[in-house]
């Protein structure tokens, strides 16, 4: 053993020297704290395993495969789930949480469907549904289109009124425009290329028409025999249309109850803006 003598004559040995260090009582203190640390905590690398958790186990492995498992299967099982249980842990101990954008997504998600399902959204009134409706009219609402045919006579012509007049007959009758040597031209569009062909007032008069029916109309310089075959488009029947707001009013509350649930957890933390 190694003796020093000190100025004041008095004698230390070497371990002696080492207690009597400043960063040995720091070292020290840090022991002490881990030490203290584990007892209140516990190792972090120890996996208690429970009985009403081995029970747990065991019952999901029952529900997979559709049977109460044998001794030995129930033991791999548990076998296989303590080695996924230490590579889920050490995966949080090394930060792949939070360094895998996927993973990191994945772990996002399921907070989301955690507060949905706490979530309970009741049953929207009828007024409600109109407000929302109202609201988001075009979600629900398919562009219409008209289908029609007609037949065009040039105003200006001699005998022009008398020739739209016969063929009038003849069509409400049962013929077709083919049948009676008449052109005539089909169409299935929207509203816009109506007016288009033959301005608003005209158009307005022809979404009016009463369907399955050849009517008489005119523009400026010609005369029309006009059939309505059908309509297209627009709101769904009532019952269809209920469920779909109802089904879009909820998801719509859903998602706002989400958002408020994340908002309440953000407001736990605080968020510090670091120079580099």
């Amino acid at each position: 053993m190694t003796i020093v003598e000190r100025s004041d004559g008095l004698k230390l040995t070497r371990a002696t020297r080492l207690v009597a260090e400043p960063t040995f009582h720091f070292f020290l203190i840090a022991a002490g704290l881990l030490m203290a640390h584990r007892v209140v905590v516990g190792d972090p690398r120890t996996i208690v395993i429970t009985p009403a958790l081995k029970a747990d186990l065991v019952r999901r492995y029952q529900d997979q495969i559709g049977r109460p498992p044998t001794s030995a299967e129930a033991a791999a099982f548990i076998d296989g789930w303590k080695g996924d249980e230490a590579l889920y842990r050490e995966a949080l101990r090394e930060g792949i949480d939070r360094d895998d954008p996927m993973v990191r997504n994945v772990l996002i998600s399921k907070m989301r469907e955690r507060a949905l399902l706490q979530t309970r959204i009741p049953e929207p009134t009828d007024a409600e549904l109109q407000q929302y409706l109202a609201l988001h009219r075009d979600q629900f609402e398919v562009p219409l289109l008209y289908e029609y045919e007609y037949v065009t006579f040039v105003k200006a012509d001699a005998g022009a009124e008398s020739e739209r007049a016969k063929y009038e007959r003849q069509l409400r009758a049962g013929a077709t425009p083919a049948s009676l040597g008449l052109r005539s031209t089909a169409a299935n569009v929207n509203r816009e290329r109506i007016d288009r062909e033959f301005g608003p007032e005209v158009a307005d008069e022809i979404t009016r028409l009463p369907p399955g029916q050849w009517q008489e109309l005119e523009t400026g310089d010609r005369l029309l025999l006009v059939k309505l075959i059908g309509v297209q488009g627009g709101l769904s029947p009532p019952d269809l249309l209920r469920a779909q707001l109802v089904a879009a009013f909820k998801g719509e509350k859903e998602q706002q109850a989400v958002a408020q649930a994340a908002k309440a957890i953000a407001a736990r933390y605080r968020f510090e803006e670091a120079s580099r």
